[in-house]
C-alpha cells in the first residue's frame, strides 16, 4: 500500500485528491468559515501531546481544583514526542505511515473556533441466526443505584446506567453525530451492504438508521441490554448478548462492522478488532466513532485545573482501574492495524461543549452537545466516582454540578475531539 494522505473538504463534506506527500498542510482561518482539514490512511503513530492533555500521575481529589490530570502510564492518554520517528511502533508490510497533526486537523471547522460576540439575540440556543435466541434468560434483569438503573449481566458490570434518561441521551447524541458527519452514517467508502453489523447498538438508532438507509441489507444491532424498540423494519434485529464475552458470527459473513462509543465499555480492544476482521468480508470495513476524553480550550478559559477537566482526569484514572479505560482514542489506529486492516483512516472533528463560537453551524452543535454533555457527566462517572474511586454519592454529585455550571458558561470556549476510524480488511 503506498505512503499517501487524504485531503478532505470539511464542509459539507471531505473530498479526496490525488495522493499527496504525508508532510500536513496547516489551514489558514478565514473569518468564520471552515477550512480544509487533513484525513490520512495509514498506521499509527505517536500523536503531539497538547496543553489540556492528561499529564502528572495524582490521585483526584473532588475538593480540590489544583490536581493535575493523570498520567500516560496509568491512563494512556495521547503520547509526547510526536517527531520521534523511533519512537513508532512497529507496522505491518505495505502499511502507510500518518501524520499526527495531518490526523489531529478538524473536518469540520477552522482553527481556532472564532468565539461569538453574542451581540445577537441566542435566546433559542438556550433552552442466519434463526437457531440464536435473542434475549437471554437475564438480560432483563436490573440493577438500581443512587437513582439510576443499570444492567445486571452475569459476566461484567457494565458503568453506564440504561434507564429511560440514558436512553434520551444517546438518542440526542445520535442527533449530534448526524450533525457532525453532515446527515451521514458512517465515512467508510461503503457501496452495497448486504449485512451489517452494529456493537453497542444502545437504543438501536443507529441501526434503525442503517436499516431504512439500505432496506435490501441484513442489520444487526448487538447490545448488553435489552433497551431497543419491538417494532422494527423487516430487515433489522436486536441481539443482546455481551460479545466480548461470546461473539455470535460466522467468519467472513459481514460486509459493514460499525461501532460508536464503546469506550468504557471493552476489556480488550485487540480482541474485538480481532474478531472483527475475522467476521468481515475480505475488502470490507470496519468504523469505529469514539471522543477523547478531555475538554480542550485554545484560549486557556478551559485549562488543566478546571473542575470539568479535573473530572474528566478523575474518570480516565478509575475507568483504567475498572479494566476498560475511557482514553483510548490514540490507540486505536494501531490497534486495527495490528489486527490486520489496510487504509486506515482517521478524521478528527471539533465539537464545542456549548454554543459559544460564532459560526451557525458550530453554534447549532454547541447548542445539543451542551445538553447531551451535562447529562453525561453523570452517566459516565456516578457508578465510577463511587464504586472504583471511594467518593461518596453527595460529593460525586457537587463535582458534577461544577462540570455541569461550567460547560453551560459561555465564557470558557471548550470543546472535545471526536474520531473516526475506519480499515478495509484485505482482499485476497
Amino acid at each position: 500500500m503506498d505512503n499517501h494522505t487524504h485531503s478532505e473538504d470539511t464542509r459539507p463534506e471531505p473530498k479526496e485528491t490525488e495522493p499527496v506527500n504525508t508532510e500536513t498542510e496547516k489551514a489558514e482561518p478565514v473569518n468564520s468559515e471552515p477550512v480544509n482539514g487533513e484525513a490520512v490512511n495509514g498506521a499509527a503513530v505517536n500523536g503531539q501531546a497538547t496543553s489540556g492533555e492528561p499529564a502528572n500521575p495524582e490521585t483526584i481529589n473532588p475538593q480540590s481544583t489544583t490536581s493535575a490530570p493523570p498520567s500516560n502510564e496509568d491512563t494512556n492518554p495521547e503520547p509526547e514526542n510526536a517527531e520521534a520517528v523511533d519512537d513508532e511502533p512497529v507496522r505491518p508490510p505495505g502499511a502507510a505511515t500518518q501524520s499526527a497533526e495531518a490526523a489531529e486537523a478538524p473536518q469540520n471547522t477552522m482553527f481556532p473556533i472564532q468565539v461569538d460576540d453574542f451581540s445577537t439575540d441566542d435566546s433559542d440556543f438556550e433552552s442466519d441466526f434463526s437457531d440464536l435466541t435473542s434475549l437471554s434468560s437475564s438480560v432483563l434483569d436490573y440493577e438500581y443505584e443512587n437513582g439510576r438503573r443499570y444492567s445486571s449481566n452475569r459476566h461484567t458490570q457494565y458503568i453506564m446506567p440504561n434507564d429511560e434518561q440514558e436512553q434520551d441521551r444517546l438518542d440526542l447524541c445520535h442527533h449530534i453525530w448526524l450533525l457532525l458527519l453532515k446527515g451521514e452514517l458512517f465515512k467508510a467508502p461503503i457501496k452495497n451492504p448486504q449485512k451489517i453489523l452494529d456493537l453497542g447498538t444502545g437504543t438501536g438508532i443507529w441501526a434503525i438508521d442503517c436499516a431504512e438507509k439500505f432496506p435490501e441489507a441484513h442489520v444487526i444491532g448487538n447490545d448488553i441490554s435489552a433497551i431497543q424498540p419491538q417494532w422494527v423494519c423487516p430487515n433489522l434485529e436486536f441481539i443482546v448478548e455481551d460479545y466480548e464475552v461470546e461473539w455470535l458470527y460466522k467468519a467472513e459473513s459481514f460486509d459493514f462492522i460499525h461501532s460508536r462509543l464503546l469506550a468504557g465499555c471493552v476489556a480488550d480492544w485487540p480482541q474485538l478488532l480481532r474478531r472483527c476482521y475475522d467476521a468481515l468480508k475480505p475488502g470490507c470495513y470496519v468504523e469505529l466513532h469514539e471522543s477523547a476524553f478531555w475538554a480542550y480550550s485554545d484560549d486557556g478559559t478551559c485549562p488543566d485545573d478546571s473542575p470539568l477537566n479535573q473530572y474528566l482526569s478523575a474518570l480516565i484514572q478509575a475507568s483504567a482501574a475498572s479494566g476498560k479505560p475511557y482514553n483510548i482514542q490514540n490507540l486505536l489506529r494501531g490497534w486495527l492495524i495490528d489486527a490486520g486492516f489496510e487504509d486506515v483512516t482517521q478524521l478528527t472533528y471539533w465539537l464545542p461543549y456549548s454554543p459559544w463560537p460564532k459560526d451557525p453551524y458550530l453554534k447549532e452543535l454547541g447548542k445539543y452537545q451542551q445538553i447531551m454533555s451535562q447529562q453525561a457527566i453523570e452517566a459516565y462517572g456516578l457508578r465510577l466516582c463511587t464504586q472504583v474511586l471511594g467518593w461518596g454519592v453527595d460529593v460525586s454529585k457537587i463535582f458534577q454540578a461544577q462540570c455541569r455550571k461550567q460547560i453551560g458558561d459561555r465564557n470558557v470556549h471548550a470543546y472535545v475531539k471526536e474520531y473516526v476510524f475506519y480499515g478495509r480488511k484485505p482482499f485476497r
